[in-house]
């Protein structure tokens, strides 16, 4: 396959508009909304890829995400500096979002920010390391 990178990803999420309100209030991401309400669906683009969240008639009451089945693990947004990474982490405790701030990972200690989405979805900003 030969590809310039990734199109789009899709989350399934419980509430539409709750996770709209996070990734919108919170993330500061400025979604799109393609079908209103809490069993709607909305998108927003980042680095060129599109995020597009839905909810589905389907999903199990009281379900919600965990890394430890079949499928994905985590999204990890790229950050631009450590000033941006303190910042979210700021606004995130501010906000009531469980995270442990800025970490570090790995020998060379790059930092990053981990946290979960409304449906425990766990997202993480990291600042690319120097080549």
């Amino acid at each position: 396959m030969e590809t310039t990178g990734l199109s789009h990803v899709i989350l399934t999420v419980s509430d539409a508009e709750r996770s709209r309100a996070f990734y919108q209030d919170v993330l500061g991401f400025e979604p799109r909304v393609l079908q209103p309400g809490p069993s709607g669906r909305f998108a927003f683009r980042s680095g060129g890829v599109g995020f597009f969240f839905y909810t589905h008639n389907r999903t199990a009451s009281g379900d919600r995400f965990s890394e430890f089945r079949v499928g994905l693990d985590h999204l990890a947004f790229a950050a631009p500096s450590v000033e941006a990474l303190e910042a979210l982490a700021a606004k995130l405790i501010a906000a009531g979002v469980e995270t442990q701030g800025v970490e570090r990972f790995g020998e060379r200690a790059i930092p990053y920010v981990a946290f979960r989405d409304p449906d425990q979805i766990q997202l993480e900003y990291w600042l690319a390391p120097a080549s």
